[in-house]
């Protein structure tokens, strides 16, 4: 199943379903194509609406893009999977009434112990999602960590954005369109602040959240 680049219309005004892997790698993004890589590109694309499953998408371009610029290496799979998922806690039926990162980890150590993953790896998973939204990571952080890390912010906030190649910003927005990105995400924030005031994001919101969301490079 591919994901289709949601908003990409063709002349007979239907949507053109292009690979996801295609449309990445064709900018020099490359994407893992395991049955694993697969199965949760697949899931995330039904159980997401479309400016999530977008994000999560430019989550892992843009942590590709660093990578590159600051010389690190990182395991394909364990990247892409936790970028697919980092924000699966958002989705309702996958909110355990927990911080919705810890839920989103939650899931994707389950999903991929289930995929039949070594624990070592569903355990990798789980932190690279667990950490992305601290301010700083952790000492001693694995490169995974540190790339979701930096590239959820460059989506959200426009951190490092002038880190991204810029030949490569403009295909991966047409591919993976924001749609009505900072409209729906602050909204889905402020929904977890109303009922989860203890947790980081309800932090992020008092300390200019939405502000820095509104002022992303990005018209949407």
């Amino acid at each position: 199943m591919a994901i289709v680049s949601i908003g990409n219309l063709g002349l007979d005004g239907r949507v053109r379903v292009v690979t996801f892997e295609g449309m990445l790698t064709a900018i020099g993004i490359p994407v893992p194509d395991s049955s694993f890589c697969r199965a949760a590109r697949e899931l995330i694309a039904t159980v997401a609406p479309p400016y999530l499953v977008n994000h999560s998408v430019r989550a892992y371009a843009w942590a590709v893009e660093l990578a590159r610029h600051d010389g690190l290496r990182f395991d394909q799979e364990i990247l892409y999977v936790s970028a697919i998922f980092h924000d699966i806690g958002l989705v309702p039926a996958y909110d355990l009434d927990g911080c919705f990162e810890r839920d989103g980890a939650i899931e994707a150590e389950r999903f991929s112990l289930e995929q039949l993953q070594p624990p070592e790896k569903a355990r990798a998973i789980f932190d690279v999602i667990d950490l992305h939204q601290l301010d700083e990571t952790p000492h001693g952080s694995t490169n995974e960590v540190v790339l979701l890390n930096h590239s959820t912010g460059t989506d959200v906030t426009g951190y490092r954005y002038e880190h991204v190649r810029p030949e490569a910003i403009g295909p991966v927005l047409t591919a993976y369109p924001r749609l009505e990105f900072k409209r729906d995400f602050a909204a889905a924030f402020l929904n977890q602040v109303a009922r989860k005031p203890a947790c980081i994001a309800a932090e992020m919101v008092r300390t200019g959240l939405l502000e820095e969301i509104a002022n992303a490079p990005f018209d949407t």
